[in-house]
């Protein structure tokens, strides 16, 4: 089969920890060892989130008022290679000479007229007191938002048209090669063609759910710390969900700022292709692959949801 697996944060950092090179080389490394079984069997692009990896750069960078801050689009090619890096790496270093592994930067196509570059609404970087706050808005042209007092730069999330490397993708995995898809970056055409970077941030999910529309996956996977799915997640009547459809699923509300946007992906996907995504485990990852683990979002169904035994 032709996978799409996008990987949460946790593949290389877990909740709590430091950003340290040790910490991610480790998790990285048992990334590998849970997928590599994976690799061997079938076709696999992999998208990953770097959230601590941007947080951490947009802190630093930010927070530096002497040196110009670096744009976004800098600061998630920067996030995204290393994450990148150490996926690949690992993946290699597991797999030896069964499959050959590429990290490969992605540039994603964004519209510069996108409403999303009007209402920006993604925090990120160091907090500001107001007065400071007040003067970069003068200075850099940034928004921010009130967090109880203090303010915090907000960007946007604008809706993501295509993947500029797509053909390089399907080249490598025509060839038998396993890639990294590294990013991705937000670029926008200019009157010529030419690409320019964009202020952004694209959403990773929504990023994977593109790509597996591109290369026309047969299964897309989303992989996180979480077993499956849940409905009244973290109350004493929470329920694991087994199957679903999409439609199902846009009945019920999930958190926006985790399994929303993973949901909400995932049904894009399934909608748009007819054919399934999974979300589970990432140390689970081959029974959440088979239908034994994991929620399995499917076009249609005999009901409207199927939960997993209590």
């Amino acid at each position: 089969m032709r996978l799409v697996v996008s990987l949460g944060g946790n593949a290389l950092l877990r909740k709590g920890q430091a950003i340290t090179a040790e910490n991610q080389r480790e998790n990285a490394a048992m990334a590998a060892m849970w997928l590599a079984p994976v690799f061997r069997e079938h076709d696999v692009v992999i998208a990953h989130g770097s959230g601590p990896q941007l947080a951490m750069l947009a802190l630093q960078s930010f927070s530096y008022r002497v040196a110009e801050p670096t744009r976004l689009d800098l600061l998630c090619a920067q996030a995204g290679g290393e994450t990148g890096y150490l996926l690949a790496r690992e993946l290699w270093n597991k797999l030896g000479s069964d499959r050959h592994v590429v990290a490969h930067m992605a540039q994603v196509l964004v519209n510069a007229d996108d409403e999303a570059f009007g209402k920006p609404a993604k925090p990120i970087g160091p907090f500001y007191e107001r007065t400071y706050a007040h003067q970069l808005r003068q200075l850099r042209g940034w928004q921010f938002a009130d967090f109880d007092g203090e303010y915090r730069r907000v960007v946007p999330v604008p809706r993501l048209l295509e993947t500029i490397e797509i053909g390089a993708a399907k080249s490598m995995l025509g060839s038998g090669t396993a890639v990294v898809m590294c990013g991705p970056v937000p670029v926008a055409a200019g009157s010529g063609g030419e690409l320019h970077g964009m202020e952004a941030l694209p959403d990773k999910d929504e990023f994977a759910s593109l790509l597996a529309r591109e290369l026309d996956a047969d299964g897309l996977l989303f992989l996180t710390d979480v077993l499956s799915v849940a409905t009244d997640y973290g109350k004493p009547e929470q329920r694991q969900i087994r199957h679903a459809t999409p439609a199902s699923l846009g009945t019920l509300a999930f958190d926006p700022s985790s399994m929303g946007p993973k949901v909400k992906a995932a049904c894009d996907f399934v909608e748009a292709s007819h054919k399934w995504a999974a979300i589970g485990s990432i140390s689970n990852v081959e029974h959440v692959l088979s239908g034994e683990a994991g929620t399995r979002v499917v076009p249609t169904m005999a009901g409207a949801i199927d939960f997993w035994p209590r």
